[in-house]
Formats: C-alpha cells, sequence, structure tokens
C-alpha cells in the first residue's frame, strides 16, 4: 500500500488499485444477504422487507459500480484526454496530427503494421525506398487483405535508377541497398504468384506495384485515402541513408488538416511512377530462387530450464540499437530482469530452413546480416565462424557470407548470445540485451 508524505496509508490510492474487486464484493455482500434474510427473519416480521430492500440496494450499487469500472470509466477517461490534448496542443489536434514520433522504433512501439491494416476497408497505399520490412515481416498481411478485396498499391525505388547506383556508390561500394531492393522485389513476385493462384475468393483484390527512379520526398503508409476514417503515416523529410533516422508523423482525416498535404504528395508520386516488371527483377540469370529469412517470432531459443526449443520473443530496443530492414530485435523474453543484468547472461538461438535435395543445386548467394547486444557466436551446419560478432550501435551491421556452408536438405544457422556482467546495474534498462539479423539465400536448382 503506498504512503502519503507523512508516512501513513494513502487509502484512496488503495481503494483504487482494487475497485474491481471491492465491487463485486459488495454485490456478492448485498446479494447473499437477501437470499439470507428470509432465513433469519421470520416470514411476518416488520423487518423482513426493509432489510431485504437495502440488501438489494447494496447488490445493484456493486454491480452499478462494476459496470461503471469495467465499461464507462475507460471511456470518460478517452474523452477526458482528448479534450485536454486540444487545450494543450490545439494546433496538433486541429491539423489531424496524432503522434510525432523521433524515429521508426518508437513509431513501432506505438503503431504496428498489424493495427493499421486492421481497420482497413478498401486500399491500402505503401511508398518507401525498398520496402524490405513490407515484404518480408508484412508479406502475409498483405496476402490476407488482397485476398478479402483490398487493393494493395506499394510504391519502391527503381534498383536500375542512377539514384541507386549513387547512393551504391556513396555507401563505398557495397550493393546492399541494390540488394534490398531486388529482394523486395523478388518477395513480392512470389506474393503475386501465390495470390494468384489463390480460388475461392470472388472478392480478391489487386497487389500493384510500381517503381520510381529519384529519391522519394518521404516514405508513407496510407489507409483507405480519401475516405472519413482515412489515416496516413508518414516520414518527415527525404531517404538521407539507412544511418540518418527521420521523425514519422500521424495524421486522420480532417478537414484543412495535414491529412490533404500528405494524400496529395503520396498521388505525385504515384503519378510519377512506372509498373514495375516483377519477372525482371532476378539478380541471376537461369532459375534462381530467393529465400530471405528475418530475425522474429520465427527464431528459435534453448530453453535450459525445460531442455527444449521454443519461439523467440520480441525484445525493447535500447535507444542507442540500430536496426535492421526486415527484422526484429529478438531475445528469450521481452525484457532481462535485474538479476540478468548484473550476472550477465548466455544464450543460444537458431533458425532452420531447407533446400532441395537435387544434386544440381548449387547456391550462388547466401549473406547473413547481424547486429547483437553484447556479443554473437555464429555455427553455419555444425561449422563454428571463428570471428565474433556484435556492434549494436554500430553504423553498419556485420555482413558475413554463409554460401560456402550451406548445403541441400535441412540446414541450421545457429546464434550464441552473450551478454557481460554489469554488476553495478541499477535496473534491468542498465544492460539490455538482444540479436537482429536477416539471411539472404539464392540458390539455382
Amino acid at each position: 500500500m503506498q504512503k502519503t508524505s507523512k508516512g501513513a496509508p494513502n487509502i484512496r490510492q488503495w481503494v483504487q488499485d482494487r475497485i474491481v474487486f471491492l465491487a463485486v464484493v459488495i454485490f456478492l455482500i448485498g446479494g447473499s444477504a437477501y437470499i439470507s434474510a428470509d432465513k433469519v427473519f421470520a416470514p411476518d416480521s416488520i423487518w423482513l422487507h426493509p432489510v431485504k430492500e437495502f440488501c438489494l440496494l447494496i447488490a445493484l450499487i456493486g454491480i452499478v459500480s462494476l459496470g461503471y469500472e469495467l465499461f464507462l470509466r475507460d471511456l470518460t477517461f478517452r474523452q477526458y484526454k482528448q479534450a485536454l490534448q486540444e487545450i494543450v496542443n490545439p494546433d496538433a489536434i486541429r491539423l489531424g496530427i496524432q503522434g510525432i514520433y523521433k524515429n521508426r522504433s518508437e513509431l513501432g512501439q506505438a503503431e504496428s503494421f498489424e493495427g493499421l491494416f486492421k481497420k482497413v476497408k478498401r486500399e491500402i497505399f505503401i511508398g518507401g525506398s525498398s520496402l524490405l520490412s513490407i515484404s518480408t515481416s508484412s508479406r502475409e498481411l498483405l496476402r490476407e487483405k488482397v485476398l478479402g478485396g483490398v487493393q494493395v498499391k506499394l510504391l519502391l525505388m527503381d534498383p536500375d535508377s542512377p539514384v541507386v547506383e549513387l547512393i551504391t556508390k556513396q555507401g563505398k561500394g557495397k550493393a546492399t541497398f541494390l540488394n534490398e531492393i531486388k529482394t523486395s522485389l523478388l518477395l513480392l513476385q512470389k506474393l503475386q504468384n501465390e495470390i494468384d493462384m489463390e480460388t475461392g475468393h470472388p472478392g480478391k483484390g489487386q497487389l500493384i506495384v510500381h517503381t520510381y527512379d529519384i529519391i522519394p520526398s518521404h516514405s508513407f503508409i496510407s489507409v483507405d485515402a480519401g475516405d472519413p476514417s482515412g489515416m496516413i503515416v508518414a516520414d518527415i523529410g527525404p531517404y538521407l541513408g539507412r544511418t540518418t533516422p527521420r521523425p514519422s508523423m500521424v495524421v486522420i482525416n480532417k478537414k484543412n488538416g495535414m491529412y490533404d498535404y500528405w494524400q496529395e504528395m503520396n498521388n505525385l508520386m504515384w503519378n510519377e511512377s512506372k509498373a514495375a516488371l516483377l519477372k525482371q527483377a532476378e539478380p541471376q540469370a537461369g532459375k534462381a530462387r530467393t529465400l530471405v529469412f528475418t530475425s522474429g517470432r520465427e527464431t528459435e531459443f534453448y530453453d535450459t530450464s525445460s531442455e527444449n526449443w521454443r519461439q523467440a520473443s520480441i525484445c525493447e530496443m535500447a535507444p542507442t540499437w540500430r536496426a535492421i530492414k526486415g527484422s526484429q530485435w529478438i531475445w528469450v523474453r521481452e525484457h532481462v530482469t535485474l538479476e540478468e543484468a548484473k550476472t550477465g547472461s548466455q544464450n543460444k538461438f537458431r533458425v532452420k530452413f531447407f533446400l532441395p535435395l537435387a544434386k544440381q543445386v548449387s547456391v550462388v548467394r547466401a549473406e547473413l546480416l547481424l547486429r547483437s547486444e553484447d556479443t554473437c557466436h555464429i555455427t553455419v551446419n555444425d561449422v563454428g565462424l571463428k570471428q565474433e560478432y556484435g556492434g549494436a550501435d554500430y553504423p553498419d551491421p556485420f555482413l558475413v557470407g554463409i554460401e560456402k556452408y550451406i548445403k541441400p536438405g535441412e540446414n541450421t544457422v545457429s546464434f550464441e548470445l552473450i551478454c557481460f556482467a554489469k554488476p553495478d546495474a541499477e535496473t534491468p534498462e542498465d544492460n539490455p540485451t538482444g540479436l537482429i539479423y536477416r539471411l539472404h539465400l539464392e540458390y539455382r536448382e
């Protein structure tokens, strides 16, 4: 129980914390007393009816209190919060701004793709540089929406654009950005093929992919453009490289607000784009196949208590950690405990995948992008790599070529994540840990 400044118990706070329990107790006391009154008083007693009416009143108080706490209190609080926001920040409310976030990580904690797409009725329109995070972690969501009758429009950069070539040169010749775009187009082609082969969906929507050859003015997600319930999530500012974070804005369709501005900008970009030739997006000639694996709930960790492999958890990023497109930071739980922060920890993770067993299968490329906190040891099919990997806050992730270790049949990439002890840690946040990776694999049959 909390105490006041004088050390006395704060009764009001104690009651507020247990109001639902107290409401149920009041109802049970009143209801029990009402039922028991016939046994306590004689049928002709002058006290019987007054006592029963009083007990009924007590029970009704309990029911009303419970209903208010479960239903009306939250509604009243939201209305009060909205009114308070209009008083404190009238310009933001007038412009339809629901939130401004300093970077993608903060936005992701407030608005998930699942939450944004849940209420869509007609159209999803997404634009960006490579859309790798969309084509990897959200492809099943997009597939579900298209099969349900929603039109999905995707806009990304043309891999043959001179701008992409310039960005590659600025990145010291590394083709990481180009590969991200090509990977997205390959995955979107695969998604399109899956949608085309689906039957039994008479009201099927469309997946439309366009590309453009300029640096986008902004990245965005638009849901039901033009509808009263429409919403747009837009990055403020153009793409300036993976190491430059951009703030994001969430706006709703409000008259004379920011929504109309962003919608006009989105439409301008779409009108200047062209339909993507997905079948020409193969980075290698011949019958190349592409697989992409990203850290997320598909990754497993070894639970030492049960001696079984279990689904990894999405963990909270530290403020200085950097992301990898299409992937999520993972660990055994969402947070470390204070004891783990003090003593350190050591956990094993793995991702398993299968290649065809045909003799003519050859691996063209297998690139693993990785960050970890503090350090990570990698094993590919029982072959341990000697180098230690880490760098949660480094500008560039580790790029590890593992094609010579990949084989036909079942493959396993294992990660041994080590978090060093920090005995002077006062909170779990003083020593967080986590792992993030993306594996891009290309092979020919």
